[in-house]
């Protein structure tokens, strides 16, 4: 069987990572296309080598989690055609070319794997036109690229997945396969299930209040905690399914500061949330409240919106005093 892709699911981890490009010449290494062709067909039927390791030139910055794209280089067809990350930290281990050299090797948990000789790959030309400070011909295996860079790779890479889809769905049905949508795509499709058939007061779709909140969010972050800010509150989703949906930490930590325990009196909720430091936090629940007040206006809610606009003053006049204390 001729597998053109493996995929694998990949957990994000909650510290800043950083970003690698792992160079392969399948001319000089020892681990040839052939080994790629054998792998592939095991990794097809759910077979995967957890050993497998590759070297990492600047050791030192590199750590478990830490991000790797796969670089084919040294032929006509050359080009990104693999990503995941380090499943271990580099350690000193034999040099593969048998130079005498101190090599570090990682092992690797990949989340996708293009074969180069049978599917689409991103092309060297398409990353030079993009980044044309990165070498993308030659050097060592394990050069670290800048934040900005790999943000922007990052894109790529996951634009790239998403459009190449219908080559590997048809044949890593047996394996569980990367899913390609950023995070905010995944807020926005959660809460949508979360919040399906629900209603608010004036007879709207509940949807309609995250979405908003979550648009009003100044940074990716506060617009996926915008997006999910009521799901557990209102839904029967937990925590825990949102952790499993692959959210980091700092998301799940600033939804349990936001989601209301009913037996906690409101304003206490509130000075909680003020008190907590969590500036996204914050934030979103300024958002939730303006959008609530306008909410309650238009409808003719006068409870609701005593209850929001005392909640507004309160954070404005926390938020003031500690700047004044600054």
């Amino acid at each position: 069987m001729e597998l053109d892709i493996k995929l694998s699911i990949n957990k994000r981890d909650d510290f800043k990572h950083n970003t690698f490009i792992l160079r392969w010449n399948p001319e000089v290494s020892s681990y040839k296309m052939e080994h790629l062709d054998s792998d592939m067909e095991e990794w097809a039927k759910g077979y995967w080598n957890e050993d497998f390791d590759w070297s990492v030139h600047e050791w030192q910055r590199a750590r478990k989690g830490d991000r790797f794209f796969m670089l084919l280089v040294g032929g006509d067809n050359t080009g990104i055609f693999a990503a995941g990350r380090f499943a271990t930290a580099p350690t000193l281990k034999k040099d593969w070319a048998n130079k005498g050299r101190d090599v570090y090797y990682a092992d690797l948990d990949f989340e996708a794997v293009f074969h180069p000789e049978r599917s689409d790959i991103v092309t060297t030309k398409e990353l030079e036109r993009e980044f044309p400070n990165v070498n993308w011909r030659s050097g060592h295996s394990g050069e670290r690229i800048d934040v900005e860079t790999a943000d922007r790779l990052e894109i790529l890479w996951r634009d790239f997945v998403g459009s190449n889809k219908q080559l590997y769905l048809p044949r890593a049905a047996k394996n569980a396969y990367y899913d390609s949508r950023s995070d905010i795509d995944k807020a926005i499709e959660l809460a949508s299930r979360a919040h399906a058939a629900d209603y608010d007061l004036d007879g709207n779709p509940t949807i309609l209040h995250p979405l908003a909140v979550g648009m009003m969010g100044q940074t990716d972050t506060e617009r996926i905690v915008g997006f999910l800010h009521d799901v557990v509150e209102d839904t029967h989703y937990t925590f825990d399914d949102l952790t499993e949906e692959g959210f980091t930490e700092e998301v799940i930590a600033t939804l349990r500061l936001l989601t209301h325990d009913k037996q906690t009196p409101y304003m206490e909720y509130i000075e909680r949330i003020c008190k907590s430091g969590n500036k996204v936090a914050i934030n979103v629940k300024m958002n939730d409240l303006r959008h609530n007040l306008a909410r309650g206006k238009e409808g003719g809610h006068t409870r609701f919106v005593e209850k929001h606009t005392a909640a507004i003053a309160y954070i404005e006049n926390f938020i003031s005093h500690h700047t004044a204390e600054k």
